[in-house]
């Protein structure tokens, strides 16, 4: 029987593990996050390795290697980011080399997340459809098309226009990216990314109480506007890394905070109550549907602007977001 571990996770445990409370003794301690999963509408309390996960999401098959190579390789450099985002908490400091490490899995993690796949895949999708309405838009262009095919490739194609016209026409397939395709896709714009970001100045925002925690989300690192409502409405929520009057934020743990900005920062900071709960509200904002705390009980602005400090993120955050600037 093959001991293959299946099931990856986009989001590192280690990282999650900054956002949930040990539990249990000895070899079975344990790490537990409280979730708002706002597309199911509940909350509920799970071990981290319960969320960010999906079957065989980097398993990479390519000869001369094991599927499961780049997934262990990632697996190794997260730990080694996860105990530099702990160090960079821990002393206050965002520099040197435990800098060069937290920056690459920020990139790492801006790029790799299913949402963001299947983003591509209907882009894909789109084209190829219109390249086929295109090929079946005259039955003498299709036959062309397969007669060159079939000198290309020695195989003979049965299917008539007809039958492909009509079911092109009924739209009733998916067209699939190879999974191979999409994370090659994903470490070439990981450069551009992590060059990106090197160029910000980042500002370090830490918290020492037990009362004014950050929270992070399955979408952790969120690049947005500044001011959005000055962008017109169908470029709000897509800004590019390297567009002027952006920041990208990024929870470290529920003590630390990161905010990268090309204008201002490049310092650390004591965060305030009030900070915090509007980092919270925008990291909510950002989310792929859940939300994750080492508490039920969460300091956020709510969408009506009220300070609020409990459990009911979901009942609270079942709108759509403003646009306000919330600096």
């Amino acid at each position: 029987m093959s001991t293959e571990a299946r099931h990856h996770h986009f989001i590192p445990q280690a990282y999650l593990q900054g956002f949930a409370t040990q539990r249990g003794k000895g070899q079975k301690k344990q790490w537990f996050t409280f979730v708002s999963d706002f597309r199911e509408k509940r909350s509920y309390d799970t071990n981290v390795r319960n969320v960010c996960g999906e079957r065989d999401f980097m398993r990479f098959e390519v000869g001369g290697h094991p599927p499961t190579k780049l997934e262990h390789e990632l697996g190794h450099f997260e730990g080694k980011a996860c105990a530099a985002i702990r160090r960079v908490v821990e002393t206050g400091k965002f520099e040197g080399e435990d800098k060069i490490i937290v920056l690459n899995l920020m990139a790492l993690l801006a790029v790799r997340h299913p949402e963001r796949r299947e983003n591509f895949r209907d882009f894909e999708e789109r084209v190829a459809k219109k390249v086929m309405s295109a090929a079946l838009s005259k039955k003498e262009y299709w036959e062309s098309e397969m007669a060159r095919l079939s000198d290309k490739t020695g195989k003979t194609y049965d299917t008539s226009y007809e039958e492909v016209k009509a079911r092109h026409d009924r739209g009733g397939f998916r067209i699939e990216v190879p999974r191979e395709r999409l994370i090659g896709t994903e470490l070439m714009l990981l450069d551009t990314v992590l060059e990106l970001l090197f160029k910000r100045k980042w500002t370090l925002y830490t918290t020492t109480g037990e009362h004014e925690h950050f929270i992070t989300t399955n979408n952790p690192v969120v690049l947005s506007f500044l001011e959005p409502e000055k962008v017109p409405e169908h470029m709000r929520y897509s800004p590019g890394h390297g567009l002027p009057n952006t920041e990208v934020c990024f929870p470290l743990t529920k003590h630390g905070f990161l905010v990268g900005r090309w204008d201002r920062g490049g310092h650390t900071e004591a965060a305030k109550p009030t900070f915090v709960a509007i980092r919270n509200r925008h990291m909510i904002w950002h989310a792929f549907g859940q939300a994750f705390s080492d508490k039920k009980k969460v300091l956020y602005y709510s969408p009506t602007l009220d300070l609020c400090k409990d459990d009911k993120l979901v009942e609270n955050f079942m709108t759509e977001p403003t646009l306000e600037n919330e600096d």
